[in-house]
C-alpha cells in the first residue's frame, strides 16, 4: 500500500486541476498518507522541485483556476524522452516517493505511459478543454472551455444583430472538434466548422446567405484546426487560426456580408471552473487514491457510460479521441440546420 504519493499537473492549464489536485491530497491524507506536490510537471519531477502538500493548502482550492503547482511541458533539460523519462525515474526513487497521480492530457499520458513501463507506480487523471483524450467519454476542463465560449457566443449574437454581420468565433480544436461542437450547440450557431470534417467554402457561403436574408445575422463557430477541403485532398495539414483568418477574409468578398473574428484562444482555459468540472475533477481525484490503496497502477481514471474505471494507459497514450462524424452532437447539430460546412 502506498504511504508516500506525488502529484503533479503537466502540459496546458485547464479548470479543474486544483479541484482534482485537492480532491487526491485531501483523500490520502484520510488513508494516513504523505503527498508532496511536484511543481511545473515533468520538468519539476525530473529536477526535484517538490513541496510537501498539507490540508490547509488545498482546502480552499476547489473553485480556483489554473494549478497551484504549475506546470510546463516536456521532462526538464534532458536532449530527449529517453533521457528524461530516467532523470524523472531517478528523482521518484531519490524523494522516496511510492506512486504518481500525474494530471494531463494527452501528452501527460504518454509521458506516464513511459514511466509506468519503467515501474513507476503511476496513475493519471483525464484534463483538457479539447475533451480528445482516449477511452473517456468526457473530460475535466471541457465543461467550462463550453461555458465560456457559449458565453461568448451569447454576446456577439448581440453585436450580430445589431449590426447585421457574421460574427465568427474560433476556439480552441487543433486536432478535435468536441469544443466547436458543444459551443455550437449550446451557443445557438449557424455554421459550426470542425477539424474531422473539411469544409466547403461553397457550402458555407450559400447557408450563409439563407440565414443572412431571413434573420439578417448569423454566428459561425470555428475551431482553430478545421481545414478547408481544397487543402485535405493536397494532403495539407491543418494549422492553427489558418480557417478562421481566411473566412473572415474570403466571405465579404463572397457574399457581400460583413464578418468580424473574434478568437478566444486561452481565455477559454483559465478561470473558475463550473459546478460540473469541479464534481468531475473531485471524482477522478479521489478515484486514482481508491486504486492506489488497491494497488491498481498503470491507468488512468476514465468516465465510461457514467462510471470511473481503469483504463491501461497502453490503451491511451498517443490516441487522441476525435469527433466523430455519426456523433450524436453532429447529427443534432444537422437535424436542427446548423450547417457543418459539407
Amino acid at each position: 500500500m502506498s504511504k508516500h504519493i506525488g502529484v503533479l499537473t503537466a502540459g496546458g492549464d485547464c479548470q479543474g486541476l486544483n479541484a482534482a489536485l485537492r480532491a487526491v491530497a485531501l483523500t490520502a491524507f484520510q488513508e494516513g498518507w504523505k503527498v508532496t506536490g511536484i511543481h511545473d510537471g515533468f520538468l519539476g519531477l525530473a529536477e526535484g522541485c517538490i513541496k510537501p502538500l498539507e490540508k490547509a493548502d488545498v482546502s480552499p482550492i476547489i473553485g480556483l483556476g489554473g494549478t497551484i503547482l504549475g506546470t510546463g511541458r516536456g521532462g526538464g533539460r534532458a536532449k530527449g524522452t529517453e533521457e528524461a523519462v530516467e532523470n524523472c525515474v531517478k528523482s521518484f526513487n531519490e524523494l522516496g516517493l511510492d506512486a504518481l497521480v500525474c494530471l494531463g492530457g494527452d501528452g501527460t499520458q504518454r509521458f506516464s505511459y513511459e514511466l509506468a513501463k519503467k515501474g513507476v507506480p503511476i496513475v493519471t487523471l483525464p484534463k483538457t478543454i479539447d475533451n480528445d483524450i482516449a477511452q473517456t467519454d468526457i473530460t475535466f476542463g471541457y465543461d467550462t472551455a463550453v461555458q465560456v465560449s457559449v458565453m461568448a457566443l451569447d454576446r456577439l449574437r448581440t453585436t450580430a444583430d445589431s449590426h447585421h454581420r457574421l460574427m465568427i468565433l474560433e476556439v480552441m480544436g487543433r486536432d478535435a472538434g468536441w469544443l466547436a461542437a458543444g459551443a455550437a450547440l449550446a451557443g445557438g450557431a449557424d455554421i459550426c466548422l470542425v477539424p474531422e470534417i473539411p469544409y466547403s467554402t461553397t457550402a458555407i457561403v450559400k447557408s450563409l446567405k439563407a440565414q443572412i436574408y431571413e434573420h439578417k445575422a448569423a454566428l459561425l463557430v470555428v475551431a482553430e484546426g478545421a481545414i478547408s477541403q481544397e487543402d485535405a485532398l493536397l494532403g495539407l495539414k491543418p494549422k492553427k487560426h489558418v480557417a478562421a483568418m481566411r473566412l473572415v477574409d474570403q466571405i465579404p468578398e463572397l457574399t457581400g456580408i460583413e464578418a468580424r473574428l473574434t478568437t478566444l484562444g486561452y481565455v477559454s482555459r483559465g478561470g473558475t471552473p463550473t459546478a460540473g468540472d469541479r464534481i468531475f475533477a473531485t471524482q477522478c481525484g479521489s478515484k486514482a487514491i481508491e486504486y492506489l490503496k488497491a494497488g491498481i497502477t498503470g491507468v488512468m481514471v476514465a468516465s465510461q457510460g457514467g462510471a470511473l474505471v481503469p483504463v491501461p494507459l497502453e490503451k491511451v497514450a498517443g490516441r487522441p479521441r476525435l469527433l466523430p462524424r455519426d456523433h450524436s452532437m453532429v447529427k443534432t447539430l444537422q437535424s436542427i440546420g446548423v450547417c457543418m460546412g459539407i
